[in-house]
């Protein structure tokens, strides 16, 4: 029986995940540039731009109606609005470990991530487990178990990051809506929290003593939120899925450039704790590909 093969388009799905992962990858210094703020007036900041810039691209792609299709569905919106609050969740984490000087422990999360992905897949869809998985597992729980020591404690924020985003995965994986449709709608629906907290809590006497370059920054965090969402859906929409998935184990490595640029030492512990974690995920990248094959 002969299948019907996608033809990709790898002109244009190789520069955009490249410009992907670069983005996602490169962005603790961006967070780090920004105006020394509370952490989750940082995030509110980060919502509302993140939302103009959304619409902004929705609008251009001629997708409003997709968007406001999403808000009239009850069913679409009973996963969203979880959704969004994993999202909420991922997102605020990670803004702490950059302004707390952890970008090492969120890199790790975001290592293990696939895997744990894959983990929820096998217990929650009941997709394909073996033993192998197993093993896997294994050398990631002995990282994680390792770092506890190297991090001067339970990695909170690694463990955080990880499971917050197998859960938004995992709902985002029953939902058939446009990548860049469902992101923008999860955004819209922080907006009103984000919004109310701009408004109660002062910010601006917080805010106002910022100059024009420091302002720049924070409507940028609109820009650095939503742009890498437009190239990924035009990566997704281009690459085979498995070569998009393994280009996500780049932006945890460009974070752990970042954290040596701001100053975190990745000491003898630490690294032993990563080549556990590295080890786990070679081999599930190895065993994902002999899968693929088998298919």
């Amino acid at each position: 029986t002969g299948r019907v093969m996608k033809k990709y388009d790898y002109k244009k799905g190789i520069p955009a995940i490249i410009a992907c992962v670069a983005v996602w990858g490169f962005q603790p210094l961006y967070w780090n540039a920004c105006p020394q703020v509370d952490t989750m007036l940082l995030m509110m900041i980060r919502i509302v731009w993140a939302s103009v810039f959304c619409v902004a691209i929705l609008a251009f792609q001629g997708k409003l109606n997709e968007l406001l299709d999403v808000f009239k569905d009850k069913e679409k919106l009973k996963r969203e609005i979880p959704a969004a609050f994993f999202l909420a969740v991922d997102w605020f984490v990670y803004l702490f470990a950059v302004k707390s000087g952890k970008v090492l422990e969120a890199s790790l999360g975001y290592y293990i991530l696939p895997l744990i992905q894959f983990m929820t897949g096998a217990l929650v869809f009941r997709e394909g487990l073996h033993w192998q998985h197993f093993i896997m597992l294994s050398f990631i729980i002995a990282g994680i178990v390792l770092s506890a020591g190297s991090f001067g404690g339970i990695p909170y924020v690694t463990i955080t990051l990880a499971l917050a985003f197998a859960c938004y995965a995992a709902i985002k994986k029953s939902l058939d809506i446009d990548s860049i449709v469902s992101t923008s709608s999860e955004i819209l629906i922080m907006l009103p929290f984000a919004i109310g907290y701009l408004l109660i809590s002062g910010a601006g006497a917080e805010l106002s003593p910022l100059n024009v370059g420091q302002h720049l920054l924070l409507i940028g965090s609109g820009a650095v939120t939503a742009v890498p969402m437009l190239f990924f859906a035009i990566a997704v929409s281009n690459l085979p899925l498995m070569m998009c998935g393994l280009f996500q184990y780049f932006p945890p490595s460009f974070a752990i450039i970042c954290g040596k640029i701001m100053g975190e030492s990745l000491t003898r512990e630490k690294l032993i704790s990563f080549l556990f974690i590295w080890t786990g995920v070679i081999m599930f990248i190895i065993y994902s590909f002999r899968h693929k094959e088998e298919d």
